[in-house]
């Protein structure tokens, strides 16, 4: 009897060890350099947080696009300086610098 109980707790602690690890919640970095993202494009989870490390000499602009077109702005980036966005709703999001046009990236949030 002893047995089947520590049994069925080791079974239940494996459970939500599995369901626990799964939510938690990850940090992607992003570099811009060469007045370029490191990525165009990834895919996360939500809750998920993307940190973007200005690793150039000029000033950035982050402004990220949602699926209705809606633009959230982050500011300015001087160089060297991170701008952390947390990703808390399901969809596609469009990143662009407001200072280069042709920096942008794709960020899809499942």
């Amino acid at each position: 009897m002893f047995g089947k109980r520590i049994t069925i707790l080791a079974v239940c602690f494996a459970v939500a060890i599995a369901i626990v690890g799964d939510s938690i919640a990850a940090e992607i970095a992003i570099d811009q350099a060469g007045q370029r993202f490191s990525q165009s494009s990834i895919s996360i989870k939500t809750g998920d947080t993307v940190v973007f490390h200005n690793r150039d000499d000029v000033t950035h602009n982050i402004n990220v696009i949602d699926s209705e077109g809606v633009p959230e702005d982050q500011g300015l980036q001087k160089p060297g300086e991170d701008i952390t966005k947390k990703f808390d709703v399901v969809g596609h999001y469009t990143v662009r610098c407001q200072i280069h046009p042709r920096m942008k990236m794709s960020i899809e949030v499942k």
